[in-house]
């Protein structure tokens, strides 16, 4: 009887914590780690068939798993600057210089900010290291920044100062050349033409500021198509084998227990979904939808997944009640922490903003409806993402009362930028040499 008593009493405790949802211990450090171009359904966590990412699936078995997340961009200039600013896309890439960043919050909080990223978009000269204590640009892939980021949690771990580590990798930009085995891992038996450096002149990034529309269309039959995917989801497993390394070091560290870390994406990549390839001129599901996972010490035993539509831009409003710090005014995002506790969470509009040719393009998410906007030409597309994932049927001509309520919402909240066509990808200027060298491996320039 009175260990039947007990068990009662210890049942009836948990109910009650559980129900009062006490705070967890608040996290000392931050890790965030970005990868530059990844599309979620590419990894196995997102159901991919394909096993691109065995580390980062075992280590999200211990993370919250956004399934929905999307980007504010289609690009990673404005991409980063709407995450890290919490503003929609075009406000924080105007504000790259003045707006308040994650850096700058933690750093006024005390925390030593560190950076190391790939370069090409992420750079002092685009704005990016403001707040940070130190800042490293590579210029090359993650196994070249990976030696500085783990020196620094070695170091980390025998001091006593709150860090937060900024992480930012190019591994699975365009141009899609793995190394072996990883260039042949996902198409051993492919026999023709495509190899992994012709893929950079041969869907060139650069014809979208052509202006042109024809870009990675007529040179592929649909096994070259293949290898180009398979070519991607190469790099994709090599940079999923060297981030386990950096992931593990938190753990080899005793940082676990104190250190909150989150894994995203900036923006994804088209891979002819609809008719053409890589980012920056479209904003459909391929290119808006991210992974985002988070380990927040001692919430979590085990993975638990999030399948409401979530933004960015909602990052860091939750990152900072994690960590027990005042959010600055003026945060469009909303703070994630109630999905964490499994509260039920008020929707909200998602909106994103990106270039075509352009011509400028804005989409906002309400509910299972998506809107994309064209300002230049005024076209306007309805998509049911619930029906139709794909976003193959505009059904905007059957819903005019959707269209109108959304362009309302759209009106509001992005309105009109003042300029259209200048400067449409915010290209960094007067860049020293290894930066242009960069940018033009990357496809970007000339």
């Amino acid at each position: 009887m009175l260990q039947k008593l007990a068990a009662s009493l210890v049942a009836l405790s948990a109910i009650l914590t559980t129900g009062c949802h006490e705070p967890p211990p608040v996290p000392r450090n931050l890790v965030l780690v970005s990868l530059d171009t990844l599309r979620a359904d590419h990894l196995g966590l997102y159901g991919y068939a394909k096993r691109t990412s065995p580390g980062l699936d075992r280590w999200a078995e211990h993370a919250f798993v956004f399934e929905n997340a999307v980007s504010a961009s289609n690009y990673t200039l404005a991409a980063h600057h709407a995450l890290f600013q919490s503003k929609t896309a075009t406000v924080a890439r105007d504000a790259r210089d003045t707006g308040l960043t994650l850096a700058e919050m933690l750093k006024a909080q005390g925390f030593r900010t560190v950076g190391f990223t790939g370069g090409g978009m992420m750079t002092k000269v685009s704005g990016f290291d403001r707040g940070f204590d130190y800042w490293n640009e590579s210029h090359e892939m993650l196994a070249d920044s990976l030696p500085g980021a783990l020196e620094f949690l070695d170091d980390a771990a025998r001091g006593k100062e709150r860090f937060y580590l900024l992480v930012h990798c190019l591994d699975v930009h365009l141009p899609y050349d793995p190394p072996p085995p990883y260039d042949t891992m996902f198409d051993p038996d492919y026999h023709g033409t495509i190899t992994g450096p012709q893929t950079r002149n041969l869907l060139g990034m650069r014809k979208m500021f052509e202006g042109r529309e024809s870009y990675g269309r007529h040179q592929y039959d649909e096994t070259d198509r293949d290898k180009v995917r398979a070519l991607y989801d190469g790099e994709i497993a090599r940079m999923d084998e060297v981030l386990a390394s950096l992931l593990a070091r938190i753990d080899e560290r005793d940082l676990r227990d104190d250190t909150m870390v989150v894994v995203l994406g900036d923006h994804g990549e088209e891979f002819w979904d609809h008719g053409s390839v890589l980012h920056a001129h479209t904003v459909f599901q391929e290119l808006l939808h991210v992974p985002l996972l988070l380990r927040v010490p001692a919430l979590l035993k085990q993975s638990h997944r999030i399948a409401q539509r979530v933004s960015l831009v909602d990052v860091v409003p939750t990152l900072l009640e994690l960590l027990a710090l005042p959010a600055p005014p003026g945060l469009v995002g909303h703070s994630l922490v109630p999905l964490l506790h499994g509260e039920p969470e008020p929707t909200h509009p998602l909106f994103a903003e990106g270039y075509a040719s352009y011509a400028k393009l804005q989409s906002v998410i309400d509910g299972d409806l998506k809107l994309i906007r064209n300002i230049e030409t005024h076209a306007v597309s309805l998509f049911d993402l619930a029906a139709d994932p794909g976003e193959k049927n505009d059904i905007a001509a059957s819903r005019p009362a959707d269209v109108e309520r959304m362009q309302a919402l759209l009106d509001s909240t992005l309105g009109i930028p003042k300029s259209v066509v200048q400067d449409p990808m915010g290209l960094p200027k007067d860049v020293d040499t290894k930066t242009k060298d960069q940018l033009r491996h990357l496809g970007y320039i000339e």
